[in-house]
């Protein structure tokens, strides 16, 4: 089923107009108190059809870091324009050292191909950031950018899924009960 879903939303995806999505759902992001409050923000380089983070590194009130694989974990790394270079899955990884305190984050922006209203996320199917989450401080908030078409009722998640706490579309905010 959710092998399904994630097909789905990865092809409607490619039909979507992302940039305008992208700038729309950034600019909803910036408005969250949460986003303002926060100093130490976990984000993702996007891929072709993700939603893009670019303009948050515009956002010099903010520490920026970003995720680089290392075997079946992430590192957390800070982000440095002049020290990136291609990774693993064709993604921009920083090649800074490695953070070890994680309760110095206060925000992780989190990537998706498709949300449910519970929180729960598709990925790709690999699993990285539900480990990560379950490394992070329970402060730290869980942020999911998605488009609207890309929000769905239920993706049946596994036992493993751990949820986002908020949920940033092109046209709504949602904050996740748990």
């Amino acid at each position: 089923m959710k092998n399904n879903l994630r097909k789905i939303a990865l092809a409607k995806r490619k039909s979507l107009d992302i940039s305008l999505l992208s700038e729309k759902i950034i600019k909803n992001l910036f408005s969250l108190d949460e986003y303002i409050n926060s100093k130490n923000i976990l984000t993702y380089y996007p891929l072709k059809y993700e939603v893009s983070t670019l303009a948050c590194f515009n956002d010099a009130d903010k520490n920026w870091f970003l995720p680089r694989v290392n075997g079946s974990m992430l590192d957390i790394c800070p982000y440095n324009k002049q020290k990136m270079s291609l990774g693993a899955y064709k993604i921009m990884e920083p090649q800074t050292e490695k953070i070890c305190d994680y309760s110095i984050l206060d925000m992780a922006i989190i990537p998706a191909a498709a949300v449910d209203v519970q929180g729960y996320r598709i990925g790709y199917g690999k699993g990285y950031y539900d480990r990560l989450f379950k490394q992070l401080p329970s402060k730290v908030i869980k942020v999911a950018l998605c488009p609207i078409e890309l929000l769905f009722d239920s993706i049946y998640p596994d036992s493993y899924d751990e949820p986002v706490d908020i949920i940033v579309t092109e046209n709504q905010i949602l904050k996740t009960v748990k």
